[in-house]
């Protein structure tokens, strides 16, 4: 095991930064130069699913690594009710940051999402649960069902290709080298690293909530072509990640032990995910 930890180490000290994300490397290169992922095996999917009715906004999300469901309840004006399933995750201790989601009851629903909420620190937080509850004070205030697909091919040393689909029609359409993206949109040039301010500050609601659900399966997709069942706990990586995320806090890291085996390597399209909601509208 430390011979196979010390091969991993030395593959992304070629890199120019290398960084733990709740159970995701996100690999930036320093180099220029990226292979075209026309071919690459490295596909990755994430569906999201959100079904409202009132008093009610229910939530699934599943890519290869992860697979969460919530029930949101609300008054029409906030929330009063979280309840979380764990149903796969990379790591441990992953569920117990359930009892850090209540925070959210009280949070009001509103039109444009934010990456900031008032009184809630994110890095207390899932990664992941967090994102789903921005935008479902969103989406609890439309009833019906809406459902993104994300797409993205390719490892993060090729030239990847990263789609977003709202209900089958196509909402984004990148090429990344590495964080940086090419587009034939608003988002030309940005770095997801660093865009989230210009882009709460300048982008309408719609543009704004797709471009947060597309920049955290992006950031998941950079796992590609690792595998992650070499880390024995978030504890090798707090180094690089201390305080990131429920999970990289320090006094919970060391036992989080890496969930072997939760890694799907069946998925080949959008269906293979959260198949028990539904056929989604759009099978990539």
């Amino acid at each position: 095991m430390l011979v196979h930890i010390m091969a991993v180490r030395a593959r992304l000290a070629s890199l120019h930064v290398a960084e733990w994300v709740c159970g995701e490397w996100i690999l930036f290169y320093a180099t220029e130069f990226f292979m075209s992922a026309a071919d690459s095996p490295h596909l990755f999917y994430r569906r999201v699913i959100f079904e409202v009715e009132p008093g009610l906004c229910r939530v699934a999300m599943e890519d290869e690594h992860h697979r969460f469901e919530l029930a949101v309840g609300h008054d029409g004006e906030q929330i009063t009710s979280v309840h979380s399933q764990a149903k796969r995750t990379p790591w441990s201790v992953c569920p117990q940051a359930e009892r850090k989601l209540q925070a959210f009851v009280g949070q009001p629903l509103r039109q444009r999402i934010s990456s900031r909420l008032s009184g809630i620190d994110a890095k207390q937080q899932c990664t992941h649960q967090y994102d789903l509850l921005t935008v479902a004070l969103a989406q609890a205030l439309s009833p019906g069902r809406r459902e993104y697909v994300s797409r993205v091919r390719g490892a993060m040393h090729e030239y990847r290709h990263a789609e977003l689909f709202l209900d089958g029609r196509q909402l984004l359409d990148w090429r990344l080298r590495g964080t940086r993206i090419d587009s034939q949109d608003v988002f030309d040039q940005r770095d997801l690293r660093d865009l989230m301010g210009w882009a709460e500050a300048e982008l309408d609601d719609p543009t704004l909530e797709a471009l947060y659900v597309q920049r955290r399966a992006v950031m998941v997709a950079a796992s590609k072509g690792y595998n992650l069942d070499l880390v024995p706990n978030a504890g090798v990586a707090m180094r690089a990640r201390a305080g990131a995320c429920f999970v990289f806090q320090p006094e919970r890291a060391d036992q989080a032990l890496r969930m072997r085996g939760s890694t799907r390597d069946d998925v080949q399209q959008a269906a293979d995910l959260l198949s028990d909601w539904g056929i989604p509208l759009v099978n990539l």
